[in-house]
């Protein structure tokens, strides 16, 4: 038995597909936040790097007792590769905004985002 679709039936999911498709787009927001990287290793600052500023992905190498490689693109920043064993690093993925870190530990390279959020609730000092 097949059931058959009415113009109330197709009234109610085109609102519905509409609804969606409004809320999808107002909630979206280009990538604009200033932000910016802060790489260090050992409590040395290797490197500071605008995210938001970002044109061509490129990558940047680091060594110590587990040296490994970070990878920067527009707005975003990862651990790509690392020599350290238990990788977790690696595994944290990309990272993108203000606040949020990354961290080798082996290798005492720390990763962290630095910049303002609009989208926060609170602010703590």
């Amino acid at each position: 038995m097949r059931l058959k679709l009415k113009l109330g039936d197709v009234l109610v999911i085109l609102g519905i597909v509409l609804t969606a498709f409004f809320i999808l787009v107002s909630t979206y927001e280009k990538n604009t936040i200033e932000k910016t990287a802060v790489i260090t290793q050992n409590n040395i600052v290797l490197d500071r790097i605008r995210l938001d500023r970002v044109s061509e992905p490129y990558t940047i190498n680091y060594g110590g007792d587990y040296p490994g490689t970070i990878t920067v693109e527009n707005g975003s920043i990862r651990f790509s590769h690392a020599e350290c064993p238990d990788q977790v690093c690696v595994d944290t993925g990309w990272i993108t905004r203000p606040g949020q870190i990354a961290v080798c530990i082996p290798a005492g390279v720390i990763i962290k985002i630095e910049g303002q959020d609009p989208d926060l609730d609170i602010i703590v000092k």
